[in-house]
């Protein structure tokens, strides 16, 4: 089920959050209702696992994969998710990874950026036209890779 930040379905092609539901979904953590509760939530009398995995379904039903929910921050009084603005940089080519993090006293968006065929002129004008202002990194690094954690993905903390 893919359900919008006001739990309601979320329509073709809208982002949503992936939740997870049927006999296979546990009951919430042992001993930490606090966890349970961000977890897990409850629609029509069945319990759904809340991913914190943005989707969006295509006309065909397939799922595609648009980022996390829990990359969510505040800079200078707005909020932003770090998200929408990875899947920004993904539209500029097809061989690219991004991943923008908040530095410097949480006071600047650094965008990083996997790529061998384009700069970080090209991704500022990209951002540029399709962001509002403060969505737009401060700074764009361009690197050969971007740093992997053990089960695959974009090691932020590293970055």
């Amino acid at each position: 089920m893919i359900m919008s930040e006001y739990l309601q379905s979320s329509a073709t092609n809208q982002v949503g959050e992936l939740l997870v539901g049927g006999a296979g979904v546990f009951a919430g953590y042992l001993g930490r209702d606090d966890l349970s509760a961000k977890a897990l939530i409850a629609i029509d009398s069945e319990l759904f696992y809340r991913t914190s995995d943005l989707v969006t379904m295509d006309n065909n039903g397939l799922l595609h994969y648009q980022g996390r929910k829990d990359h969510q921050i505040k800079l200078h009084g707005q909020r932003i998710e770090l998200g929408e603005i990875e899947r920004c940089l993904l539209n500029t080519t097809s061989s690219i990874s991004a991943c923008v993090v908040i530095k410097w006293n949480d006071d600047h968006l650094v965008a990083y950026v996997q790529s061998s065929d384009i700069n970080e002129e090209q991704l500022r004008q990209h951002c540029q036209s399709h962001l509002p202002p403060h969505m737009i990194p401060s700074i764009f690094i361009v690197l050969n890779k971007l740093p992997l954690n053990q089960n695959g993905k974009i090691d932020r903390k590293l970055l």
